[in-house]
């Protein structure tokens, strides 16, 4: 395979029309447009031993040549769905071990097959791709190939082009850090990997551990389209990963090229993802990939041979010991879950044992009809919230948990609805939050329905009385995630009262707009109260953290109040190795912040006290 190109210079395309650009010069997502590649992939993997003699794996080569098809499924406010099928050429196809083909006849078959089967993905509108869907049953290492692809040729956009921008993306190692920078006055750039915070393990995405070393080199050249949407890419990376003393090092070398053949309307795109919906398996794209077993299967190990009846006298009777009582909780909650999932109908018991049951170990019950999430166990929910016998505790944790069950059902939704005018403040302000949970939940199966909750929060905000009712209803629009609510949240932001703002900031944090970071800077170095700049810093929190730092250098320098200086000093020094200049700026706050408390906290980061030395044990006489 010849190296991709070092540099990428658009060819022109035959003769077709151009997809509906945006006004506002980002990508465009215009559902039932397919754009047909032609792909090349090369991916070397091979094996390090750390200690001398010690047996190495074999080494392995995956060769992929042909069509690669993107097709734009459907592009909500917040999550874009594309459909991908690669048509690899059989004659190119190939997969080695150490140098020797590794296919028989009927494995290749098999594969190339596979390999052709549509799969699915969701991105955020910048285009940075988390969860992808594959057909159940799909190979591992068709999945692995295929996700490679995907990976290696995502180009993330924050918004029209600039001559350098930075993202946080997920590939199949983990989660990374990566740059931009325009290579010229046309639409041509080069991206970069610079740094991984995270790793794909099979207990799920981890942050790097004492032993883990990653190291990573990588150049991927590419011209941008009129519509933003990829036109030629070449990339090569390095790949380095030691997890530590006993296992071998992984080197991965990967070469990619891609090239726009044609871009064409397919009618019948839209609408493919629900109709496959229930076929498919979904994933982070950063996973390991294991051959997934019959989700039941695992259903029925947590629960064994456990009956409703036996964990509700355990709940009963739960330890008084802290750490004990909460173990046990765990445990219930998980058998139960399994419980709902494997027998729906048994969720319909919960309600009729809550009744003067301790809130603590109602609980585990509520939180497992809401993780599994059936039209049985909603119902359960919404029969355990009408209850007015039940604890005031025990009917706002089933508020809490109908509200991010993950398939809000119509009874489910009506429930929060007539709970968000009731009486009680608490069941009120509960329900009122829990509807911004639903609507996000909404998102995917009834996207309509989720509007809808979004336009009936605007309209409560418009109707509230006082800044305490404005506060809740601007969180719960946070907990919708939508991107409708913005207009909503900035008007927010310039209230008089303080703790309006303040809900304002706080529900800025999941916005998947790049206007939030702008919005979140502004409150952080300009709102004249401290409350409110303490929680643009707690908000910061879950954005992408790097894109703050001058603006947390500065706060940190200059702002009045303790508190905020405090909350940044612990900002940074928990995500060190995420953010370069932190140390800097901790040794900066160590010697000259005007509090001698936050002082010693900035230098505790960088000197942390090292444990005590055990006491040795008296020698035996």
């Amino acid at each position: 395979m010849q190296p991709p190109p070092t540099s990428v210079t658009p060819a022109a395309l035959p003769a077709a029309p151009l997809p509906p650009k945006p006004s506002d010069g980002t990508r465009a997502w215009n559902p039932g447009w397919l754009y047909r590649y032609s792909v090349l992939s090369e991916q070397q993997v091979s094996f390090r031993q750390g200690q001398p003699g010690a047996p190495t794996p074999q080494g392995m080569l995956f060769h992929l040549q042909g069509d690669w098809n993107v097709g734009v499924v459907s592009a909500g406010e917040e999550k874009i769905v594309l459909r991908f099928q690669l048509q690899a050429q059989p004659s190119t196809f190939a997969i080695k071990i150490d140098g020797q083909d590794a296919l028989t006849p009927e494995t290749r078959a098999a594969m190339l097959t596979g390999l052709g089967i549509p799969f699915f993905a969701e991105l955020d509108r910048r285009g940075a791709v988390k969860v992808v869907y594959f057909e159940q049953g799909t190979d591992v290492l068709v999945q692995g190939l295929l996700r490679a692809l995907v990976a290696s040729t995502q180009i993330v956009l924050p918004g029209a082009p600039q001559d350098t921008w930075s993202t946080e993306e997920y590939d199949t190692t983990g989660q990374y850090f990566a740059t931009y920078q325009r290579q010229g006055p046309e639409l041509r750039f080069e991206k970069v990997k610079q740094s991984y915070s995270r790793m794909a393990t099979p207990q799920g995405l981890q942050p790097l551990g004492t032993d883990t070393r990653l190291s990573v080199r990588t150049r991927t050249t590419f011209a941008l389209a009129e519509d933003l949407w990829t036109h030629t890419l070449g990339g090569t990376e390095h790949l380095e990963v030691d997890v530590g003393p006993g296992m071998p090092v992984t080197l991965t070398e990967l070469k990619v090229d891609l090239r726009l053949l044609e871009r064409r309307e397919e009618a019948s795109l839209p609408g493919t993802f629900a109709a496959r919906r229930g076929s498919l398996a979904p994933s982070l794209l950063a996973a390991v990939l294991i051959q997934a077993p019959d989700p039941k299967d695992h259903f029925r190990q947590v629960l064994g041979n456990r009956r409703f009846e036996d964990m509700l006298a355990d709940l009963r009777a739960l330890p008084t010991e802290v750490k004990a009582r909460d173990d046990a909780r765990t445990q219930a909650l998980e058998r139960l879950r399994s419980l709902f999932e494997l027998e729906p109908a048994e969720a319909l018991k919960v309600p009729g044992v809550l009744k003067g049951m301790d809130p603590l170990a109602a609980s585990p019950m509520l939180g497992a009809l809401s993780a599994a999430s059936t039209p049985e166990s909603i119902q359960a929910l919404s029969k355990a919230i009408d209850d007015a016998s039940l604890a005031p505790m025990v009917r706002t944790d089933a508020i809490a948990a109908l509200g991010v069950a993950e398939a809000p059902t119509r009874e489910g939704v009506d429930t929060l609805r007539r709970f968000s005018q009731d009486s009680s403040p608490l069941l009120r302000e509960t329900a009122t939050l829990a509807l911004g949970n639903a609507a996000m939940q909404m998102r995917e199966g009834d996207a309509r329905g989720a509007e809808g909750l979004v336009v009936e929060l605007q309209s409560a905000w418009r109707s509230a009385s006082s800044p305490e009712q404005q506060a809740l209803v601007l969180r719960a629009l946070g907990n919708t995630q939508s991107l409708a609510a913005l207009p909503t949240l900035t008007e927010g932001l310039r209230s008089p009262s303080a703790l309006v703002r303040e809900a304002a900031v706080v529900a800025l944090r999941n916005m998947p707009d790049p206007s939030a970071d702008r919005l979140l800077a502004e409150r952080l170095v300009g709102d004249p109260e401290p409350q409110v700049r303490k929680s643009a810093v707690f908000a910061c929190t879950f954005r992408t953290l790097p894109l703050y730092m001058p603006v947390l250098e500065q706060v940190l320098r200059s702002d009045p109040a303790d508190g905020v200086r405090s909350d940044i000093v612990t900002l940074l020094g928990g995500n060190r190795g995420l953010l370069p200049g932190a140390d800097a700026l901790l040794s900066w706050a160590g010697q000259n912040d005007r509090n001698p408390d936050i002082r010693r906290a900035a230098l505790s980061f960088l000197n942390p006290t090292p444990a005590p030395a055990p006491i040795a044990s008296p020698s035996s006489p």
